[in-house]
C-alpha cells in the first residue's frame, strides 16, 4: 500500500527523487528508489563534517569547549546567528548552530578548523561510504564554476545514521551529544512539514537551487527508522518541499500503524 502511495505521489509531481524508508537494523526496507544514486549534498554533507570535528574531540585533538574566532571575514550574508561582528565561539557551539540552524558561517569555521582533507579522510577511511565527499566550503560559487561540490547518496546517508546511533564510531557519549543535536534540528519544513504529532526525528535538511533534502532517524515507540528523501534537478528553481512532506507523513502514517501497539 504504501508503495503505491508514493510511486503515485511521485508520478503527479513528476520530478526526480532518491527515497529511503528503512527500519535501523533490520532487512525491513519500506520504500527505496536510487539509492545509490549520487546527489548533490547541500547541507547534508554537514552531518558527516559534525562527525569528523567530534573524532578529532574522541583523539584529543580538540576539546569542545576550545574557542575559536568568528573574525567579520568568516561571516557570510545568510547567517542568522552571527550578525554581531567578530566574537569567539566555542567548537560545541559551532556545530550546534551548523545543525540545528544549518548555518554555513558556523561550516566553513569548523572546516577551516579540522581541514577539508581530515574531513575526506575520516569520511573515507572511517565512515567507509563511497559516494559521500566534501570538496568545497558551503556558498563557494567560484569553486562550483570550477566544477567542485559535494556529494552524498541515500545509502550512504543510511549507513552514517546507523553507525551513529549504533555507537559504532567516536564514543558512547560523544555519539550521544551527535544524536542530541540532530533531534534539537529546527529545520522542520520537510519530512515534518504535515506530521502535527510531537515526534522525535534526529535529522538534516538541505537546499539548494532546483533540489532539496531531508534524512534521519525517527524514534517511534522506542524503535528507529531512517526515513531519507532527496529531490533534485526539480522543475523549480525552490525545489519542492511539498512532496518531501507528502512522502515523509505517508511514511509517518505507515509506520505508526504497522509499529506501535
Amino acid at each position: 500500500m504504501i508503495i503505491n502511495d508514493i510511486d503515485n505521489l511521485i508520478a503527479e509531481a513528476n520530478e526526480n527523487v532518491s527515497i529511503l524508508i528503512k527500519q535501523l537494523n533490520s532487512n525491513n526496507y519500506i520504500y527505496s528508489r536510487n539509492i545509490d544514486k549520487k546527489i548533490i549534498s547541500a547541507s547534508l554533507i554537514k552531518v558527516p563534517i559534525m562527525l569528523a570535528i567530534l573524532e578529532e574531540v574522541n583523539n584529543k585533538n580538540l576539546n569542545l569547549d576550545d574557542t575559536i574566532l568568528v573574525a567579520d571575514m568568516d561571516i557570510l550574508n545568510d547567517t542568522e546567528v552571527f550578525e554581531n561582528n567578530q566574537k569567539y565561539y566555542s567548537i560545541y557551539e559551532l556545530i550546534n548552530w551548523m545543525i540545528i540552524n544549518s548555518d554555513n558561517t558556523a561550516t566553513n569555521v569548523l572546516i577551516k578548523q579540522v581541514g577539508m582533507e581530515k574531513i575526506n579522510n575520516y569520511i573515507t577511511n572511517t565512515l567507509k561510504v563511497k559516494s559521500t565527499y566534501l570538496q568545497r566550503y558551503m556558498l563557494d560559487e567560484e569553486a562550483i564554476k570550477k566544477g567542485l561540490n559535494n556529494y552524498t547518496s541515500q545509502k550512504d546517508m543510511l549507513n552514517i545514521f546507523t553507525m551513529l546511533f549504533n555507537k559504532e564510531i567516536l564514543n558512547e557519549e560523544l555519539c550521544n551529544i551527535a544524536i542530541e543535536i540532530l533531534y534539537n534540528q529546527r529545520c522542520k519544513n520537510q519530512v515534518l512539514r504535515y506530521i502535527y504529532d510531537p515526534i522525535k526525528y534526529a535529522h538534516k535538511t538541505g537546499s539548494l537551487d532546483y533540489l532539496n533534502h531531508d534524512v534521519g532517524v525517527l524514534c517511534i515507540n522506542d524503535k528507529l527508522f531512517y526515513i531519507g528523501i532527496s529531490v533534485y534537478n526539480c522543475k523549480n528553481k525552490n525545489g519542492n518541499r511539498k512532496l518531501v512532506g507528502n512522502i515523509g507523513k505517508k511514511a509517518y502514517d505507515y509506520i505508526k500503524i504497522n509499529y506501535m501497539p
